[in-house]
């Protein structure tokens, strides 16, 4: 009976041992040792981007990602269940594809060439994650 009742405690205790928490302002060797090396490495001046396989990127349509100014953590955006990023990810929730699916795709009138907007209608409510705009 206490064997049993040590293993369920255990069991239990897996998932919050078993995720990989990446913090604000850690340093890339210290990402590296707590997710190994990434898959993918890019870089483009003081910016750098560690991409980690999540085993769901065709449904996710990402990888995992873990961006660095200056060699310190910045933003991630996981998808994978067993990683968390302890600060505010400018990445928007992930939604269902039956979600995605229903959303409508729209060009700006006046600017046929710029951003296009997606309107989801979702009863959750939204984050007010802030996204960078990108530069031409």
């Amino acid at each position: 009976m206490r064997r049993l009742l040590l293993v369920s405690l255990l069991a239990a205790a897996l998932p919050l041992s078993a995720q990989q928490v990446i913090d604000p302002g850690m340093a890339r060797a210290q990402v590296v040792a707590r997710l190994g090396a990434p898959a993918i490495e890019r870089s483009n001046g003081d910016a750098a981007y560690l991409f980690y396989k999540n085993g769901c990127e065709s449904k996710c349509g990402m990888n995992d990602v873990v961006m660095l100014d200056k060699g310190v953590v910045t933003d991630a955006v996981f998808r994978s269940a067993k990683r968390r990023f302890s600060g505010t990810s400018s990445s928007p929730r992930m939604i269902p594809a039956a979600e995605a699916r229903k959303a409508k795709a729209t060009k700006s009138e006046t600017s046929p060439d710029g951003p296009i907007t997606i309107e989801l209608k979702s009863t959750k409510p939204a984050t007010s994650a802030k996204i960078p705009p990108q530069q031409p």
